[in-house]
Formats: structure tokens, C-alpha cells, sequence
């Protein structure tokens, strides 16, 4: 896992890839509510994502990636 200190302050942690079935389950589960629905896909805004893995270890199709 990156460290927050090792990212551009922009840069999130995660990645939400195609696989992602808009279940919701990471914008429930996000303790910083990073993950947010936009244009019909959800978007992980880098300034709030601490890189904490929780929605990666939520997500029921392995559809959120550390990056």
C-alpha cells in the first residue's frame, strides 16, 4: 500500500476499475467518505482518501485497486 505521505495531495489511494457494479458498498464503508457517485460511476476524490483499504476489502467484486 502507498503511504499518504509518499502520493501528490491529489492522488488517491484507490482506484475504482470497470468491474465496479455500483453495489455501494464503498461509499457506505469509506471512513473518510472519499468515494462519492458521479455521472453514473463512482469517483475517489484524492484529497480526502487516506489509503485506509477498507472499501478495497469491502468491495464484493475486487473492483476497487490500491494504487
Amino acid at each position: 500500500m502507498t503511504r499518504a505521505a509518499d502520493r501528490r495531495p491529489d492522488a488517491a489511494a484507490v482506484t475504482v476499475t470497470e468491474r465496479c457494479v455500483g453495489c455501494g458498498a464503498c461509499l457506505l464503508t469509506c471512513p473518510e467518505r472519499a468515494i462519492r457517485a458521479r455521472g453514473g460511476g463512482l469517483l475517489v476524490a484524492g484529497d480526502l482518501c487516506t489509503g485506509c483499504g477498507e472499501c478495497v476489502e469491502i468491495c464484493p467484486v475486487d473492483a476497487i485497486e490500491e494504487t
